[in-house]
């Protein structure tokens, strides 16, 4: 959605896409070095959405990661800040940034950019926010956004279904207000049957 525009499963919002709708070159699995936790309220999905945490972490978490050209990273930031895509710039340094460190470039929900490690000797980053997100009361993510997450892992990462709600179970806001059980249900449902309450 953020490359092509459209709207996702169970959001209530519309993307425009980026400048270069191209599809990713490729994707596939990462590992954070840090934990992602749930805070705040995003009216788009009716429910929390999910900030990676500040602080590293010896177990980290699962994410998906995606090969695409800076500009288009660019506007997906854009678009996650109520931005028009081709209204952010990043700083002419931003590749300089060392893996495990962040820099903030806009006052933003998501306004921090980090650095990953380098995946097939091309530089990964992501993003975050600008402030330590786990200092803020975790709050429950939405049926339609969790389910989004667990099935994109489900897709990238070689593991039991099992392994994947244990992962995702874990994380603050969705700690103690999803069950095991109810993780299970959501990846043995199609996204398009489950609504965003």
């Amino acid at each position: 959605m953020y490359l092509t525009g459209g709207r996702a499963e169970g959001a209530d919002h519309h993307h425009d896409g980026a400048r270069n709708e191209a599809p990713p070159i490729a994707d596939g699995p990462a590992v954070f070095g840090t934990n992602v936790c749930f805070t705040g309220h995003s009216a788009r999905w009716n429910g929390a959405p999910a900030f990676l945490e500040h602080r590293a972490a010896p177990t980290g978490a699962l994410g998906r990661r995606y090969l695409i050209t800076l500009e288009q990273f660019a506007d997906v930031h854009a678009q996650e800040n109520r931005i028009q895509p081709g209204g952010l710039e990043f700083p002419d340094n931003i590749l300089d940034l060392a893996p495990g460190h962040r820099q903030t470039v806009i006052d933003g929900a998501y306004g921090a950019i980090v650095a990953l490690d380098p995946v097939d000797g091309h530089p990964t980053l992501t993003f975050t926010a600008p402030t330590p997100p786990e200092r803020r009361p975790p709050a429950p993510p939405s049926a339609s956004y969790l389910a989004t997450i667990l099935h994109g892992l489900r897709e990238v990462h070689d593991l039991d279904d099992a392994v994947i709600v244990e992962w995702v179970g874990r994380s603050p806001g969705v700690r103690p207000n999803w069950s095991s059980a109810a993780l299970h249900q959501l990846l043995d449902t199609a996204l398009n049957e489950i609504t965003s309450t």
